[in-house]
């Protein structure tokens, strides 16, 4: 046998003959399929897009109807006066808007003025506070000065003939009332052991030696104070006030009774308020220094005499 040779490029080319003509087919194919997809989506557009106008049509159609019949209904109703605004308005207007602006800068202007004012007046006021102070004092001065000028001058036996001594005992700044006047109906010797139980404790004084004859009297007292229970000494215009040194005063009489201070040496600086506050209510005094270990305290009274012991 003859073996018959053939060319090898001629194989190849027929080969990608075959191949190009494959692939020619299936582009050609896809084409025809994407032709025939948009003319069916062209379609469905189409049949859409008439729906919409026909929608939009009735609603326009239906906007025109109620145009209509709105002018219908404007048309029956009266037409407004007309109100033409003259060039005299027109000044006044622009005269009061300028007017109101004026009165709101001076009510800015008050206001802030106003308010400078009550800041001074503050500061004022915390300034004159201790001139007032001062004022007050000197005017009790005064009265202090006063008094004492008007008070008719004794000696102290002259002061204490004829006149029962109350005890009043100073300590700590306070006052202690050792007895309790309310009831002036018993005699003298018993009122000097009239405790006062809110100042003193009633229970625990005594008078261990008490002799009240028509020849003389000699009386010794044991008395124990309850300790913060006496009246506060501030001023005398607040003594004057104070609740129960107004009871007290009310169980005294300036005329018939005498005030016997005792002064524990804690209050000498108060005894002139004290002093102050009775005296300008008409009484007279004695001083005793307090020799006693306070709270107690002890005294004696000869002939009616008191004496601290």
């Amino acid at each position: 046998m003859k073996r018959t040779h053939h060319d090898p490029n001629e194989s190849l080319e027929l080969l990608l003959d075959t191949i190009c003509n494959m692939f020619g087919s299936i582009i050609f194919v896809a084409l025809i399929a994407a032709l025939l997809a948009m003319t069916s989506s062209r379609g469905n557009m189409t049949s859409e897009l008439s729906q919409i106008d026909s929608e939009r049509g009735k609603q326009v159609a239906s906007l025109r109807t109620r145009a209509d019949e709105l002018d219908r209904e404007l048309s029956k109703l009266p037409a407004p006066a007309e109100s033409i605004l003259g060039e005299g308005a027109v000044d006044r207007v622009e005269k009061a808007i300028v007017e109101i602006s004026r009165r709101q800068a001076l009510i800015q202007q008050y206001s802030e003025a106003l308010a400078t004012s009550s800041q001074s007046f503050e500061g004022a006021d915390i300034q004159l506070e201790p001139l007032r102070e001062e004022i007050a004092r000197l005017d009790e001065a005064l009265a202090s000065a006063t008094s004492a000028q008007n008070r008719k001058m004794r000696t102290p036996l002259e002061r204490e003939l004829g006149l029962r001594i109350f005890t009043v005992v100073l300590w700590k700044d306070r006052l202690y009332p050792i007895c309790d006047w309310t009831d002036r109906s018993l005699g003298g010797c018993e009122l000097l052991r009239r405790w006062d139980d809110r100042y003193v404790f009633a229970n625990r004084c005594s008078t261990p030696l008490y002799r009240c004859e028509a020849s003389g009297i000699e009386i010794h007292r044991s008395i124990e104070l309850r300790p913060n229970a006496g009246i506060p000494i501030t001023s005398v215009s607040e003594l004057h006030t104070n609740a129960e040194f107004i009871r007290l005063l009310a169980t005294l009489d300036a005329s018939a009774d005498l005030i016997g201070f005792t002064v524990a040496p804690d209050s000498f600086d108060t005894f002139a308020v004290v002093k102050e506050a009775f005296l300008r209510k008409g009484f007279n005094y004695n001083l005793d220094i307090s020799p006693s270990m306070l709270p107690h305290y002890n005294d004696s009274w000869i002939s009616g005499i008191s004496s601290g012991l």
